[in-house]
């Protein structure tokens, strides 16, 4: 099938196009992101029953009142570099991207807006088998979490399935979601997301995700690695190594992971 960069997912994929010609040595330093700009500002919208927008203005990712996204303007911009020249040149850390990957759905996923679960779960276990990381190693995931009814669940359950080909413990891993907290930001989100997991891995601190209540009932978040964290969290590691991923898809079927490690001490 053929790989397309579609909305939510371009900017990650940029992000994993980005390391791909780091490695290959295509460069030696690389910007990836993505933009979005909505105008005229503040237009609002008009809700309809059963699209994706919310009905009250609040995105609830993971949340049992999930109903709906709230799109919203953003930027972000990652600057890209080997580790070992970064290190060299003194340059600032932030995080270690240790391995992406990106597929696509194709006639698998459940509708056009609806990604599957076959696919998400497909590039989780290429990232971590790229990574070299078994699933019980990973702390956090940034996920794509849209706060759909729908959406939600599929999320979930393909990360379910890919984590449990390496691990089988329950609520190890928190999950979050940048989009409860400044919205959907559309092509952007998928690097926005990566930055929010880049500060998480670097300060050892998960954000809160908003706007939750109680699971989403056709989760099954007790027999699954992952709790939504709702509240600040101060992440610690035994060894101080701390890896998050981040979990972002596309209207058409993209699916995009990337593992990240905190920066070295040097």
């Amino acid at each position: 099938s053929v790989t397309v960069q579609t909305a939510c997912s371009t900017s990650l994929v940029a992000v994993h196009y980005a390391c791909q010609s780091l490695l290959s040595r295509e460069c030696d330093m690389a910007l990836a992101g993505g933009v979005t700009i909505e105008f005229p500002h503040r237009r609002g919208y008009v809700y309809q029953d059963g699209e994706i927008l919310s009905p009250d203005g609040h995105c609830r990712p993971f949340d049992q009142r999930a109903a709906g996204t709230v799109f919203g303007s953003g930027v972000g911009t990652v600057v890209l570099r080997r580790l070992e020249d970064a290190l060299r040149d003194g340059d600032p850390i932030h995080a270690v991207i240790k391995a992406t990957a990106v597929n696509n759905d194709g006639a698998s996923k459940a509708g056009y807006l609806a990604p599957s679960v076959t696919g998400q779960a497909a590039a989780i276990i290429e990232a971590q088998a790229l990574a070299g990381i078994g699933a019980d190693e990973v702390g956090y995931v940034e996920c794509h979490g849209t706060g759909t009814y729908l959406g939600d669940p599929i999320e979930v359950e393909a990360l379910t399935q890919a984590f449990r080909r390496s691990a089988s413990g329950r609520g190890f891993c928190r999950i979050g979601s940048v989009k409860s907290n400044i919205g959907h930001t559309d092509t952007a989100a998928g690097v926005i997301g990566l930055i929010k997991a880049a500060m998480t891995v670097k300060h050892g601190r998960i954000p809160a995700t908003l706007n939750f209540e109680r699971p989403n009932p056709t989760i099954n978040f007790a027999e699954s690695p992952f709790v939504v964290n709702d509240k600040l969290h101060e992440w610690s590691t035994p060894n101080g190594v701390r890896i998050a991923a981040v979990n972002s898809l596309g209207v058409g079927g993209t699916n995009a992971h990337a593992i990240l490690q905190s920066p070295p001490q040097v």
